[in-house]
């Protein structure tokens, strides 16, 4: 059997679909298709079928699932081990993050890579999700949660403060709001859909303002952002991404705003590698030089927070 069918065959089994699985691999869609049309085709047997809710493991794939997993293993530590004694500075590494946290804060911190090392190509991969560093989804991930991967080396970077905000626009429609005593009644709030509302910042705005009408929910924090300029509600946003834009107001609050934690990991196999070596001092530089606007100190901007 090839190798890359039986890869495939992992990532639709693992994602349910062709194209998660395919966003997993970084190939086309189409590629994917193929690949395990020709794994079917090569053993005369389904191992995968298509359900009305994405791909299902048959009764072969079941069986045959642990064992392609072992191989999965092997192959990969036989990559990091090769890839590890790499020491050229050029190549590809892949840098996995949130989009927002991304865009703002990893991008500017890798700008002067390519001053330094242009050999080295990132590539940023901006997903909820966290891809696995033990099977090369990724080289590096940057996380706002501890890693529960246990060959993965890590270190916390950095903290990321949240606040909450209104746009000046709504405060004049609708006044501020007395959270202490109404719990946010008479007021419209914006947080996230479901499969992130366990998140530390959405559980802390529901907590504060429990009476607030629900406006809108979206897991992207610049939907969010741009909702709340609009006018939408009150939001829980991140201070690097909301203080500095013109027409926010960010709102004094008796329950202190959670913080979230930034953490790097890298595959212990790895570390060592120079262009990822590089690639994580750089990340780490540039985001520890952003360390006071990710968590601003308490001063007159805070409005009494106690931050």
């Amino acid at each position: 059997m090839d190798w890359e069918d039986l890869k495939t065959f992992l990532a639709v089994a693992r994602h349910g679909s062709l194209s998660a699985g395919a966003r997993a691999l970084a190939v086309s869609q189409a590629t994917m298709g193929r690949r395990l049309d020709a794994l079917h085709a090569r053993i005369g047997a389904k191992l995968l079928q298509r359900t009305p809710s994405g791909f299902a493991l048959t009764p072969a794939g079941e069986r045959i699932l642990a064992s392609v997993e072992r191989m999965e293993f092997e192959a990969n530590s036989v990559e990091r081990t090769i890839g590890g004694e790499d020491v050229r500075l050029e190549g590809l590494v892949r840098v996995t993050t949130v989009e927002t946290f991304g865009a703002r804060i990893v991008v500017p911190a890798l700008a002067g890579l390519q001053t330094s090392h242009p050999g080295i190509v990132v590539e940023l991969i901006t997903d909820t999700r966290s891809l696995s560093l033990a099977r090369r989804e990724a080289d590096i991930a940057i996380r706002l949660a501890p890693f529960e991967q246990h060959a993965a080396v890590v270190s916390h970077i950095a903290d990321m403060a949240f606040g909450l905000y209104a746009a000046d626009a709504y405060l004049a429609a609708h006044g501020t709001p007395d959270l202490a005593v109404e719990g946010g009644a008479g007021h419209r709030l914006i947080n996230f859909q479901d499969d992130l509302s366990g998140l530390a910042e959405a559980t802390w705005i529901r907590r504060i303002a429990p009476k607030a009408t629900p406006a809108l929910k979206a897991n992207s924090r610049d939907v969010q952002l741009n909702a709340c300029v609009a006018g939408f509600g009150l939001a829980a946003l991140p201070r690097y991404l909301a203080d500095a834009v013109v027409g926010l107001r960010l709102l004094p609050t008796a329950v202190t705003p959670p913080v979230r934690e930034v953490w790097l990991g890298v595959h212990k196999d790895m570390r060592a590698t120079p262009r990822i070596r590089a690639v994580l001092e750089a990340v780490t530089t540039g985001i520890r030089a952003q360390a006071r606007a990710l968590s601003p100190r308490a001063g007159a901007h805070d409005q009494g927070q106690g931050r």
